[in-house]
């Protein structure tokens, strides 16, 4: 024990001796090892993961599938980069062309979803030959120039400094704190917050926007999907201003919410899509994926050196297979519907739980001191809640512009049995939560 103890401080100190302070941790323990929606610290004990990595290991830890591809590939060839021809890159972008509703799709592969991100920002500029941008307010797009000028929390803007110029934030789809100060919900709001942008574009444009860039269900945000009609709206302004549509799959992407891609529950084509985290099952890729037509006049120089790299590539392969050959998307969505119904009814008797909503395995909801006033839940309230979960064996996320709503983000494959034991504990822990905080 004692061994294992050492161990476990030996990482917490070099941690905070070499790793930059920014890079925020959110709980004790170290992870040494996973397994389909479990993991195990150093001290052996057993997790329920409900968060699978802020929404990467769709397929879960460990995943056989994946993990003998990955060792296939690395004793055949690691790297090349893109300046060449390679049969992981090629085949991956063919297999992505048959689930993306898009087509013909041409695809770019990079390392990340910031990149992604930043790459179709870019590929929108040079397809358009215009410069601004609007992102949503709630929404995050990534760690780069553009992509956090686009994000719209500021507290991960915090003491930078002004936005990249044209970036603007048009209203996000947040209901339950409607930035129009709408008391109705939708239909009854008659959905300002998305006609709402015909305002920006007016008002606050040169009228020389490239694209909008929009997450259909927000991530870091708090597992908020858009309600029905917000993107049909949405669409049809961009169209009359012949503005391109970004839809930022990297959280929701490969079967999350109930469908291969988010943006199918909404019946629309965007004209780029941006992929990452759970394409690979969390060997970093990222990919954008785009119309044929916007792109074909777009030669570069455009390169990746680590994008289409062979390894992550045949990963992603063997991923998508395993999605498809065991319809985890529909797993997603059945599995989904039962979470929410157990999560809700935490709600109908809690003090502090409010506004349980989401899409598939991807679901928020808020914690607050009074569902009366909607005031958010304080940071300690917060923290008290995770790292109870954490010390009963289960594993959430949290997100949301107050950091107060709790996500639950597991693995596809999770099991029912696990989903209800998560829930139990959440329910034993919000009742401590009341007790201690109220």
């Amino acid at each position: 024990m004692k061994e294992k103890e050492g161990f476990k401080k030996r990482i917490h100190e070099l941690q905070r001796k070499y790793i930059m302070p920014c890079v925020e941790v959110w709980l004790d323990p170290v992870f040494v090892r996973g397994k389909g929606a479990k993991l195990w610290d150093s001290d052996g004990k057993e997790y329920i993961d409900c968060f699978a990595g802020v929404s990467v290991v769709g397929t879960g830890h460990a995943n056989e599938k994946v993990a003998s591809a990955v060792k296939n590939q690395v004793e055949k060839l690691f790297h090349v980069s893109t300046l060449y021809y390679s049969a992981p890159m090629a085949e991956l972008a063919e297999r992505l062309a048959r689930i993306l509703p898009i087509d013909p799709a041409q695809f770019f592969f990079c390392n990340s979803g910031t990149e992604a991100n930043e790459h179709a920002l870019i590929f929108a500029k040079k397809a358009t030959g215009k410069f601004e941008f609007i992102g949503q307010q709630l929404g995050f797009y990534g760690r780069g120039g553009m992509t956090m000028s686009l994000s719209g929390l500021g507290s991960w803007r915090a003491g930078l400094g002004p936005y990249t110029p044209g970036a603007m934030h048009a209203p996000s789809y947040h209901c339950y704190r409607c930035p129009m100060d709408k008391k109705e919900g939708p239909p009854d709001c008659d959905y300002a917050c998305a006609r709402f942008l015909r305002e920006i574009i007016r008002t606050s444009t040169s009228r020389r926007v490239a694209a909008f860039i929009a997450e259909t269900e927000l991530g870091i945000g708090g597992c908020i999907p858009a309600p029905p009609e917000y993107f049909k709206i949405l669409k049809e302004i961009l169209d009359e201003e012949n503005i391109l549509l970004i839809i930022d799959e990297v959280q929701t992407g490969f079967g999350r919410t109930g469908k291969m891609f988010a943006f199918e529950h909404y019946n629309i084509k965007p004209d780029f899509v941006t992929m990452a985290k759970s394409i690979a099952n969390g060997i970093p890729i990222g990919a954008v994926g785009a119309k044929a037509e916007l792109v074909k006049e777009y030669e570069g120089p455009h390169f990746s050196t680590f994008g289409g790299n062979p390894v992550s590539c045949m990963a992603a392969i063997a991923n998508l297979d395993f999605i498809v050959e065991n319809n985890l998307p529909k797993r997603s969505s059945e599995l989904g519907s039962y979470l929410l119904k157990l999560l809700r009814e935490i709600g109908e008797d809690s003090k502090i739980i409010d506004d349980i909503r989401g899409m598939g395995l991807m679901i928020g909801m808020e914690v607050v001191k009074s569902k009366k006033t909607k005031e958010p839940a304080p940071g300690e309230m917060m923290r008290f809640i995770l790292e109870e979960c954490c010390k009963e064996g289960v594993i959430i996320g949290r997100g949301g512009i107050y950091y107060n709503r709790v996500r639950f983000q597991p693995p596809l494959v999770i099991e029912k049995e696990d989903l209800e034991k998560a829930v139990s504990v959440f329910r034993d822990v919000v009742k401590k939560a009341e007790g201690k905080f109220l």
